[in-house]
């Protein structure tokens, strides 16, 4: 079984959320909280930092985990555990720019308008639910989180 470790970061300034709109794979065109794989070597933590940098141009610091999704999934070779760890963070340096690369845009969108999107992922949705519950904890949600991977087993945390 391969694992996948993942990391993002969920930025709000002024009731208004990062997001970046994904170029590639079953969310390209659509937006999601900047993040992406952890490197050999680095922590989810360092992860979300790098990729939050990466993806959008903003230098930001971790501040608490807001919550996780943990996956299996068929793939060619095999299944995959896929491991996506949601960090609130804050910006401390930057202007909002995207890649250009895995990320065509990235820009901050006022949280209700985000929550009511349709190109929203709802992974997204539910991280940013949880943020604004702020409920101290992690718990498993009770309601099914749709998804357009193919997971085997599907969890979601927040």
């Amino acid at each position: 079984m391969n694992v996948s470790c993942t990391a993002a970061g969920l930025i709000v300034e002024d009731d208004h959320v990062l997001l970046v709109k994904v170029t590639y794979g079953a969310n390209n065109g659509r937006w999601m909280l900047p993040g992406g794989f952890v490197d050999e070597g680095e922590t989810f933590q360092e992860a979300a930092i790098r990729e939050v940098q990466e993806e959008s141009g903003l230098t930001a610091k971790v501040k608490s985990l807001i919550g996780m999704r943990d996956g299996i999934r068929a793939i060619p070779n095999g299944s995959e555990h896929g491991i996506y760890l949601v960090f609130e963070m804050e910006v401390t340096s930057g202007t909002v720019c995207s890649d250009g690369n895995e990320v065509s845009e990235a820009r901050f969108i006022l949280v209700e308008e985000a929550l009511r999107d349709p190109l929203v992922i709802d992974l997204t949705k539910e991280m940013i639910l949880a943020y604004r519950l702020n409920n101290n904890g992690l718990r498993q949600l009770q309601k099914e989180v749709q998804t357009n991977n193919s997971w085997t087993k599907y969890e979601v945390l927040a």
